[in-house]
């Protein structure tokens, strides 16, 4: 066995290889792992061998079904993986003292922000700052906070269903009313509800990312009524639910911004008016760091400004 360059204590040369066990375990497979760093299968598993090497102490316990950790794994992975986000933010406190804006941000956004605004303002970012390079998930789901720079997500807001605190910082960027819709032709076929808790017996069409489940609410002096409806169809595509509402499918709950066209065109139809519906919200979350990198300070603040520019324009009809 060679000997380590002078001046590098061994354990310098295991760190690269601790971290990448801790992703195999949080992974649970090499495979995956490998993939997620960008390396073979079998570096994979050399890896973990060598580390194994090093420290003199068996890690995984390999089977065809699943890897499960030893005792000393155990230890290795609970108190290395809790230091990992802080390393992550040491690294972006280093990368935020470059003078120029340049490396990547990572955003996960709800498919009806991606489409209706993110592609607009990405491209105008990247066009003042081509040292900025972007990943764009367009995802509706839980994601991990660690994993990306900003998550992007919807939610219908009322007095009953407040967002609870959580550890990531929360920016609002857009708010605007839902509408319960239906088309003429489903109208004609099913009636016409006049009271929230009606809707139970029609075919509805709902986003759970949306509304958080399939409790649709209304508001009548002051007071919350709230109905679980009937759920015909579930879909986290905003767009998919209004064109299957608009061709007959059922009662759609659905932001002011989607439905507004089919709307002044009457391919839909709003009901309930005499209720007040949930509040459609769209915020931003990202994590407290102090400092936060200088790409993404920047970016940030250019998102929360041009998604109000662009909402304006909109509402003004320019």
């Amino acid at each position: 066995m060679s000997l380590p360059p002078a001046g590098i204590h061994p354990r310098q040369q295991q760190l690269d290889k601790i971290v990448f066990f801790c992703s195999v375990l949080q992974h649970g497979s090499f495979r995956e792992a490998a993939e997620a760093w960008g390396i073979s299968a079998a570096a994979a598993s050399r890896w973990v061998k060598e580390l194994e090497t090093l420290m003199a102490v068996e890690l995984i316990k390999r089977s065809t079904r699943q890897l499960v950790p030893t005792d000393a794994g155990e230890v290795l992975y609970r108190r290395f993986s809790s230091l990992l986000p802080e390393i992550d933010t040491i690294c972006a406190e280093v990368e935020s003292m470059a003078d120029e804006q340049r490396g990547v941000i990572s955003i996960s956004s709800t498919p009806l922000f991606a489409a209706y605004f993110l592609r607009e303002i990405i491209t105008e970012y990247m066009e003042m700052h081509p040292q900025v390079n972007f990943r764009l998930f367009i995802e509706a789901g839980e994601v991990d906070p660690l994993h990306v720079d900003f998550i992007i997500r919807a939610k219908a807001t009322n007095r009953e269903t407040e967002e609870k605190d959580s550890l990531l910082i929360r920016r609002l960027l857009l708010s605007e009313p839902l509408f319960a819709c239906a088309a003429p032709s489903y109208l004609a076929r099913c009636g016409i509800p006049t009271e929230p808790e009606a809707l139970r017996e029609h075919r509805c069409l709902y986003a759970s990312s949306l509304v958080g489940g399939n409790r649709w609410y209304f508001c009548l002096d002051g007071v919350n009524r709230a109905v679980t409806i009937s759920d015909a169809l579930e879909c986290d595509n905003s767009e998919i639910l209004r064109d299957m509402a608009i061709r007959g499918a059922g009662v759609a709950y659905l932001p002011h911004s989607v439905v507004r066209e089919a709307l002044a065109d009457g391919r839909l139809k709003v009901l309930l008016t005499d209720f007040v519906a949930s509040q459609f919200d769209i915020n931003l979350y990202f994590r407290p760091r102090h400092p936060m990198p200088a790409r993404c300070q920047a970016f940030k603040d250019y998102l929360l400004r041009r998604t109000e520019d662009i909402v304006r324009q909109r509402k003004n009809g320019s």
